[in-house]
């Protein structure tokens, strides 16, 4: 079944947010950073969609605008079929329990002076999910052992634990909703490299077991195609690509996502060579470029890319690429 014959869990149209800079005259033109400019794709039920890009990119001001932590300056979303969007402030406290985050950082993420029992037994108590303390106790030693931890832990501090642990307390604190639709921001990025395995292969095993869907947010490439189903591209504010996995070393690529690729490392010591180096710095967003967002870095750019700005444009199933020159690759 393709993407066309699902109903998505969630749909973004157009999502734009544009914070002002501060202006140092007082004539002087208000400016804009394009954090995120016009962005649209849909998350369908049980699947990862994974988000890729260098710093600076906009993921986690998208994650964040989605999920109304900051008010997004134009476009849409919806959850369930219903316009989130500009959701009345009684109606949020519903939303929260069905989207949850669960952040980068597993030592700024968790209050220091609240046990970690307590600490995932609240949205419980909040949203109604316990009906007393005895309950949420309950529940919350359940969701500890799910999650690799003993149910001993509940009356510990999280300076008592390693970062891997903490970050296992944070995703037990996001599952206590029950919700249908995770976030992870950069969440193992943080994280050692046998801890990251890890915890991928947690969410991994609670995706089957409790029927999640995620938005896996990354920097890292690798990273990011072992968990993912399918992955979008960003480059400064704006989608380049969205791939099913199986399809990233697909010749019709962006050639952003070509170079993200190529500076993947192989299993050997010896350089790659057909590693892909990137000239020149990633433009200020404040300033993009006036054409296509990657055309001052891209080894592939003509004049057209510099001038106008190209579409998305299909080259595969479930495939679509932001590229001037993608309709003559995507030609036999």
């Amino acid at each position: 079944m393709t993407t066309e014959e699902r109903v998505p869990v969630l749909r973004v149209e157009h999502l734009t947010k544009l914070f002002p800079v501060k202006k140092t005259k007082l004539r002087e033109r208000q400016k804009y950073v394009h954090a995120v400019e016009d962005v649209s794709f849909e998350v369908y039920e049980g699947e990862t969609l994974g988000i890729v890009g260098e710093s600076g990119s906009g993921k986690s001001t998208l994650a964040r605008t989605i999920l109304a932590l900051t008010k997004p300056t134009g476009g849409k979303v919806f959850f369930q079929g219903q316009e989130i969007t500009g959701f009345h402030c009684r109606n949020r406290k519903q939303l929260r329990s069905q989207l949850q985050m669960i952040f980068q950082d597993p030592y700024a993420s968790l209050n220091p002076k609240m046990k970690v029992g307590p600490a995932i037994a609240e949205p419980m108590l909040a949203h109604g999910l316990a009906k007393n303390q005895e309950e949420a106790k309950k529940n919350v030693e359940e969701l500890l052992r799910t999650i690799g931890l003993q149910p001993e832990v509940y009356d510990r501090y999280p300076h008592e634990f390693s970062g891997g642990q903490r970050q296992r307390i944070g995703i037990a604190r996001a599952l206590a909703t029950q919700p249908q639709l995770l976030f992870c921001d950069e969440s193992v990025s943080a994280l050692d490299v046998s801890v990251q395995a890890q915890i991928l292969n947690l969410f991994n095993t609670l995706k089957k077991q409790r029927d999640l869907t995620y938005i896996f947010i990354g920097h890292d490439l690798a990273v990011v195609r072992y968990i993912s189903d399918r992955i979008l591209v960003m480059y400064l504010g704006k989608v380049m690509e969205i791939v099913p996995y199986d399809q990233l070393m697909s010749p019709h690529s962006h050639p952003y996502t070509q170079a993200l690729i190529s500076a993947v490392p192989e299993p050997t010591t010896a350089p790659r060579k057909d590693r892909i180096l990137l000239t020149g710095d990633v433009p200020s967003p404040v300033d993009p470029p006036k054409g296509c967002r990657f055309c001052q870095r891209c080894f592939k750019a003509q004049p057209v890319c510099f001038q106008q700005e190209p579409e998305m444009i299909q080259v595969g199933p479930d495939h679509y690429v932001r590229c001037h020159f993608a309709k003559e690759v995507a030609q036999p």
